[in-house]
């Protein structure tokens, strides 16, 4: 998180608990009702100004504290999985009238390129979303290969979580699974 940024929301924050220590500190009394005498005296209420104000600085305080908590810096990718330069992309394997993944289907695997495997993961990277990108960079940053109890440490996720994610990415064609003792090894497929 920048710098700015945390200021920003800190500021924030303090300002609508100003608010709220005014809003909640400065009721009315109510004067509508003239049997509410005796023990109690007079009887303070809230005006509907204060009641907003109270709501709004409650909103502010807690986006402020989401945004401290939950602001990510954008992380660029490994060089390893950036997509090719338009000047660096080649012709696809095969004629010019076959598209460019029935030529792949048609390579043998270890005839791919470690350069079009990084593409096709930066590719499935891109079409995931939230946890599933974290699960699918995770194995991914393990060379393509990691035992799930690896996995619950390096993204600190809970076991059922994990577990949830992976059979998620398993449904979805680009991780298998496969039983490794107590534990599952985890593969990107790259291409059958």
């Amino acid at each position: 998180m920048s710098k700015w940024v945390r200021i920003g929301a800190m500021a924030i924050a303090a300002a609508a608990l100003v608010v709220l220590v005014y809003a909640v500190l400065t009721p009315e009394p109510q004067e509508d009702d003239p049997n509410h005498g005796g023990m109690w005296g007079n009887p303070m209420t809230y005006s509907s100004t204060n009641v907003g104000l109270i709501a709004a600085s409650i909103a502010a305080i807690v986006i402020a504290v989401m945004a401290l908590l939950l602001w990510k810096e954008y992380e660029p990718l490994p060089p390893s999985m950036a997509p090719p330069r338009p000047e660096e992309r080649r012709e696809p394997v095969g004629s010019r009238e076959e598209p460019a993944e029935a030529a792949l289907e048609h390579q043998e695997p270890e005839a791919i390129s470690t350069d079009e495997l990084a593409e096709r993961d930066y590719l499935v990277l891109r079409l995931l979303t939230g946890d599933e990108r974290t699960m699918f960079k995770a194995i991914m940053d393990s060379g393509g290969e990691a035992l799930q109890k690896d996995l619950i440490l390096r993204t600190k996720m809970s076991n059922a979580k994990v577990s949830r994610l992976l059979d998620k990415l398993t449904q979805k064609g680009v991780v298998s699974k496969e039983r490794h003792g107590a534990t599952n090894r985890i593969k990107i497929r790259r291409g059958d």
